[in-house]
């Protein structure tokens, strides 16, 4: 999180901003796909100029943002002019964000080629979203035994996997947050302990699910999601009934996505990728990664959950579920993807900080 975060409009201070946080470093330009490398050229008469290479055309307003030390410092920037690569904005005004970061890097893959480290058998949203389509038949027939296993004992029974709607509120929820849901008996005031929850399903799930809403009669449900390898959720399974619920039912419902989910992995219907990629960088937070073929950039999009497998040189491996941060486009070609750690089991982290305290 942000320690300040300092907005100058003052054009009187411009000048001194982009000699002091500008010139001679890496300088970024933000876009839809990621962060592209840019070259300072100089500023003169309340106007800057970047060397832009491999681009057309930028929007009419951009964001060009560059780093030293703890800062992090944008400029929101109006275009005037273009000649080739050379484009000239009006600089409107500067955020400087300073953060401090808690963890120290490991650059790896450097020496003689001894640290070079690999992630492999990745396994990416958009990845699980196309097994789930061209496997329909045999989800389809996932479904019906989740029916008929639950029939006769919940009177409302619903599954729903991540490739079959982008809106759907539940399957939002455990994108963000794996914890299942459970409503003993909505008509009855929750503990203390339970109130931040059930408000929150109140507010957020049930008053946005238009058709369980308009079916008054169901006042209770428990929701519980799939979750591949710890790491990504990829759909739920939800029961409701008009009669309170207790734990048990919670149970039977955590069981049987546990079940369903080793059903998944036993019949590999996610396959991991073929691609391995170069590691640049490690922390206790996260890790870089470089390549240079723009089509891999499928596997990594902003925001996005990935299950990556990294193989260290003492012959141990690390399994963890990453999210994409950002990514950096280099004149060179070169593209650069940060990933931040989002899950990682207990002797993946054991095996990951050894080799991080080791390398230091």
């Amino acid at each position: 999180m942000a320690e300040t975060i300092k907005t100058i409009t003052d054009r009187g201070q411009f000048e001194e901003i982009f000699k002091k946080f500008f010139a001679g470093r890496e300088v970024f330009i933000k876009t839809k796909s990621g962060d592209l490398f840019i070259q300072f050229l100089g500023y003169h008469d309340e106007n800057v100029a970047f060397r832009i290479p491999r681009v057309k055309n930028v929007p009419d307003t951009i964001v060009v943002l560059t780093r030293l030390g703890d800062n992090t410092i944008y400029a929101s920037m109006k275009l005037i002019d273009k000649n080739q690569d050379t484009f000239t904005f009006l600089p409107v005004k500067f955020q400087i964000i300073t953060e401090i970061r808690k963890e120290e890097r490991t650059s790896v893959g450097e020496e003689d080629g001894k640290n070079v480290l690999f992630i492999n058998n990745i396994i990416s949203e958009s990845m699980m979203q196309t097994s789930l389509d061209s496997n329909e038949k045999k989800v389809s027939l996932v479904k019906d035994r989740i029916n008929e296993e639950l029939k006769g004992k919940f009177e409302r029974i619903k599954v729903v996997f991540m490739n079959e709607t982008r809106i759907d509120v539940r399957m939002k929820h455990f994108m963000e947050s794996w914890t299942p849901i459970f409503i003993s008996d909505r008509n009855s005031n929750p503990s203390d302990v339970k109130k931040k929850d059930f408000n929150f399903y109140i507010s957020e799930i049930y008053a946005r699910d238009y058709k369980l809403s308009s079916q008054k009669e169901f006042i209770s449900e428990v929701s519980v999601p799939f979750v591949y390898k710890n790491a990504v959720p990829y759909g739920y399974v939800q029961v409701n009934n008009t009669k309170p619920m207790d734990e048990n039912h919670l149970t039977v419902i955590k069981r049987l996505a546990i079940m369903i989910n080793e059903y998944f992995i036993k019949d590999s219907l996610f396959k991991p990728a073929a691609e391995k990629f170069i590691v640049t960088d490690m922390s206790s937070k996260g890790l870089g990664i470089v390549f240079k073929d723009r089509r891999l950039l499928r596997f990594f999009m902003k925001d996005s959950r990935v299950i990556i497998e990294m193989a260290l040189p003492d012959a141990n491996k690390v399994i963890m579920g990453v999210n994409v941060r950002n990514t950096i486009f280099h004149e060179s070609g070169v593209i650069k993807v940060g990933l931040e750690i989002a899950t990682i089991d207990a002797l993946s982290e054991v095996n990951y900080e050894e080799f991080l305290q080791a390398n230091r």
